[in-house]
């Protein structure tokens, strides 16, 4: 954006000027919000920045990032399932791996 647009937006008589900080901020709280799967990370964006500027973006990039990290959520490793399997016995359940 700033190649592009290097002294700012014109919007009528106000020139916003890009901030490449902010696109770092708004990038982190969608790794940050994508990794965690919650919305959380809006809130402490605006807490950390102190702007309301980055409300909206921020929440467009979290919402994106978390649909794209649920489409392609893949199924547990078998480690995981070896640990739920090992631990079952705790729950109640029985199962045929499962040495009690």
């Amino acid at each position: 954006m700033a190649y592009w647009f290097p002294e700012g937006i014109h919007a009528g008589h106000a020139i916003y000027p890009i901030v490449p900080g902010g696109y770092a901020v708004v990038g982190a709280a969608a790794l940050s919000g994508a990794v965690s799967h919650s919305f959380s990370t809006v809130v402490m964006v605006l807490e950390l920045t102190g702007q309301i500027s980055h409300l909206l973006p921020a929440l467009i990039a979290v919402v994106l990032a978390n649909l794209v990290a649920q489409s392609l959520q893949f199924p547990p490793s078998p480690l995981f399932r070896f640990r739920n399997e090992e631990f079952s016995w705790r729950r109640g359940e029985t199962s045929s791996k499962t040495r009690v």
